[in-house]
């Protein structure tokens, strides 16, 4: 397995986990875990994303 595949895997996890965060939390948005998450669910998903049209 590749690690664009690997990164696309980890990007939706952590994806999942900023919206069980923000479903689960009461200040919604602004809770810094789930900022945390989404943010670290974006950088995974630039990176496997870059990975997919740059590599052959």
């Amino acid at each position: 397995m590749t690690a664009k595949y690997i990164l696309a895997a980890f990007a939706a996890v952590f994806l999942a986990m900023a919206g069980w965060r923000w479903a689960k939390g009461a200040r919604g948005m602004r809770d810094p875990a789930t900022r945390t998450w989404l943010l670290i669910a974006l950088i995974f998903t630039a990176a496997s994303a870059w990975l997919q049209w740059h590599t052959s």
